[in-house]
């Protein structure tokens, strides 16, 4: 088979390597569409600091089951479209022994500790496969594990209609949070960012957004709430400067959750924590349950507006310099298989 493989920083070369061998309780995906996100970036640039060449990158995938190997009744079945849960957990520690396996202190994750799906085909376990309905598209399926993420996040802090959600950063995961504030009722959102691209796409999908450098935001949160700041906020950009920037945009007692992965220590107000006794929470990818909400949230969702370029498997090189070079919006790796 084809496989988009990482052979240190800045090399992606299409490969031919073997269709992978099933040993008992996994099944052989054929991958119809693979995400590329800021993750896989650090894979590229060679500061991922797990991920070791070589290695199939690819960990948001959709694609349909043609072998199992299974010997007890399974929920899955040849032909069936299915997309990935791709955390492993080791299952004996602290966090695995208390039902937050997604936070394990020895958790890897298919793409980035083992070969993931930016190939053809891919083996995983039965137990980490979901079954999704015919009618959801293969670009679409491949977008439902970063709306877990949103999901994930909006756990930590279950928004009401009433309440006022900024969200800090319109990438991927910004918008996807933004989509589920959006579908349980919240009314009053705002999202900002520093890229144009990421703006207009956000004020596409029908959001009100701004530039996060612009002098307006602040006096916009307090306006739309009689000067208290936002009941929630949503850190999705894991940039310096919003870190610094969010202990400002939210009310006494009001919650920060962190969604975006900062790279390094970065500088946030403790001062301002204790005088408003803020809340602050991280968030760390998604539980097994939501992945099962993404995967019925999706539907009702216009996920497929996220993914703006498309490229072949064969051109997964370009696709990541594409990606490297600044452009905006989901892209995805479609193989071609036969």
């Amino acid at each position: 088979m084809q496989s988009a493989r990482y052979l240190g920083p800045s090399r992606i070369e299409v490969l031919e390597i073997a269709i992978p061998t099933l040993v008992e309780g996994e099944a052989l995906v054929r991958v119809e569409a693979c995400g590329i996100c800021g993750s896989d970036l650090s894979i590229f640039k060679g500061v991922h600091p797990r991920a070791r060449p070589p290695l199939t990158p690819g960990h948001e995938l959709c694609g349909r089951v043609v072998e199992i190997k299974c010997a007890g009744e399974s929920p899955i079945r040849i032909a069936d479209r299915v997309v990935a849960f791709p955390l492993i957990s080791c299952g004996q520690c602290y966090a695995c022994r208390n039902e937050k396996s997604h936070v394990c202190r020895e958790l890897k994750v298919y793409g980035f500790d083992v070969d993931g799906g930016m190939a053809e085909y891919i083996k995983l376990p039965v137990r980490n496969l979901l079954k999704i309905d015919e009618s959801l598209p293969p670009d679409v399926g491949a977008m439902i594990e970063p709306l877990a993420v949103g999901i994930h996040g909006l756990s930590h802090a279950p928004a009401q209609p009433t309440d006022v959600v900024l969200i800090l950063g319109a990438g991927t995961i910004g918008l996807t949070t933004a989509l589920v504030a959006r579908q349980v009722g919240v009314r009053n959102l705002l999202i900002t960012d520093v890229a144009a691209g990421r703006l207009k796409r956000a004020k596409e999908l029908g959001f009100e957004a701004l530039d996060a450098h612009s002098p307006e935001v602040l006096p916009k949160i307090l306006g739309i709430t009689g000067g208290e700041g936002a009941d929630i906020l949503f850190e999705c950009s894991g940039a310096r400067d919003a870190a610094l920037q969010m202990t400002d945009l939210v009310r006494v007692s009001g919650t920060i959750v962190d969604l975006g992965v900062f790279k390094e220590p970065v500088l946030v107000n403790l001062q301002a924590v204790n005088f408003k006794e803020l809340h602050i929470v991280g968030s760390r990818v998604y539980t097994f349950e939501d992945f099962r909400s993404a995967v019925k949230l999706a539907s009702l969702l216009p996920l497929s507006k996220l993914a703006l370029h498309r490229f072949p498997l064969t051109q997964a090189g370009e696709a990541f310099n594409m990606l490297v070079s600044g452009a905006h919006g989901k892209i995805l790796l479609e193989p071609r298989s036969t």
